[in-house]
């Protein structure tokens, strides 16, 4: 689309619902679906079409199937709303979000409606945050998605409220069942979510554990910190730095924001022991940066400097960065770090073919019978042809993957699809 932004008022209880299961894809066609009543207020029944849903929510699917499917889903979700109860008045209430909804398979008209009540919070919010449902669709985490929704919302207030571990999950949509152990959550959830939403919104966040009372090692609240982007990122001069990733612990970025516009990436932070990231140090790594020295150079020469050093490690550290002490082993460092890279990258990809592998046979299994028998007659023909006398490629699963394949092949399954990191 031409246009950079298609904005939205989405009422706080709806940003603060609960509800588990619900999708990259779906978080995004909720959006659209709100975007187009917006613009049609008057309308009893909403009516819009797939091509233009497609193109708002930045989907790249050729057949309309698979979002006919996903509408059909939301239509069977209930959401928990007014969640946190920011909204003092209106009450807790649970709701079908959809009362209705229609698919015309050969127009591609789609017809939808709301439950009266929700359909008045939708188009007059009282308490809402303006979104913009393009930079969203640019998004490929679902969690980053509920994460920016419910910051931009209190973007503007005098702080986020402190949370619970558990009405945060909630929120996300994460069952019990789900990342049990807090280390994981942090790493699969709360880190990648939050890096997102600091590279590719308009806003930059930061978190703050609390721990439970009486308790040393266990987590019970999150406190987060919202500010909106201003003005040229330093990020733009040297793209491989990404100083939008904060520091996940946030008491050191409060010190690091106050001297300095830059924040560090966490790839040079872990480097540095707590009690030496102090100004001057920081300003030499700045420095050093704005030089255009990578982030090896400058995270190898600290980790040389600081067990290498035998007195005033901070002297040392900062002569380290002028110097290059690190040397010959930064070459060394760099190679294995582009093999690690490398080996992550094969199993990411590797990963997400058998997302795209099982997406493509999910839409295959959906075909009307006559589409289907006449795609699982070529799969099977191409088994055979390929494994002659071979038993085991003919079997109904060995066909029905070719099918897949072969539906890979015709038409490209859409992108932000394949990276939901749910």
């Amino acid at each position: 689309m031409s246009s950079k932004s298609l904005l939205i008022k989405k009422h706080s209880a709806i940003i603060q619902c609960s509800v588990k299961e619900l999708t990259l894809m779906q978080r995004k066609m909720i959006n659209g679906l709100i975007y187009i009543a917006q613009k049609n207020p008057e309308s009893e029944i909403f009516e819009t079409n797939a091509e233009y849903l497609k193109k708002i929510c930045g989907f790249n699917l050729e057949s309309n199937s698979y979002m006919q499917e996903q509408l059909k889903k939301i239509k069977e979700i209930s959401f928990e709303f007014n969640y946190l109860e920011k909204d003092k008045t209106i009450i807790w209430s649970v709701y079908d979000l959809l009362s209705e909804i229609t698919f015309e398979f050969g127009s591609g008209k789609i017809k939808f409606a709301f439950p009266p009540t929700l359909k008045k919070n939708i188009l007059n919010p009282v308490m809402y945050a303006p979104l913009n449902i393009i930079l969203i669709a640019g998004l490929k985490c679902s969690y980053a998605i509920v994460l920016y929704e419910f910051l931009r919302d209190y973007l503007t207030a005098p702080s986020v409220p402190i949370m619970t571990i558990e009405d945060f999950r909630n929120i996300l949509g994460i069952s019990k069942n789900e990342y049990k152990l807090f280390q994981n959550f942090k790493v699969k959830v709360l880190i990648p979510s939050t890096e997102e939403v600091n590279l590719k919104t308009d806003i930059t966040c930061r978190y703050e554990l609390i721990k439970e009372t009486g308790i040393r090692n266990k987590y019970s609240h999150i406190r987060f910190f919202v500010t909106k982007k201003t003005g040229n990122l330093t990020y733009e001069k040297n793209r491989e730095l990404k100083p939008e990733r904060l520091d996940h612990n946030g008491n050191l970025f409060e010190k690091l924001e106050a001297e300095n516009k830059l924040v560090l990436p966490d790839e040079i932070l872990k480097e540095i022991p707590e009690k030496y990231r102090v100004k001057s140090l920081i300003d030499e790594i700045i420095k050093r940066i704005n030089e255009g020295k990578a982030i090896d150079y400058i995270g190898l020469n600290l980790r040389y400097a600081f067990k290498k050093a035998k007195e005033n490690p901070l002297y040392y550290a900062i002569n380290a960065l002028n110097k290059n002490y690190a040397g010959f082993d930064i070459e060394i460092e760099a190679k294995k770090a582009k093999e690690k890279k490398a080996q992550s990258v094969a199993m990411k990809d590797n990963e997400s073919q058998k997302k795209r592998e099982e997406i493509a046979l999910d839409i295959v299994r959906s075909f009307p019978p006559e589409k289907y028998d006449a795609l699982y007659d070529k799969a099977k023909e191409l088994n055979a042809k390929e494994h002659p006398g071979n038993q085991f490629f003919i079997r109904d699963s060995m066909i029905e993957m070719r099918m897949a394949k072969i539906y890979m092949e015709n038409s490209e399954i859409n992108s932000y699809q394949n990276n939901d990191n749910d």
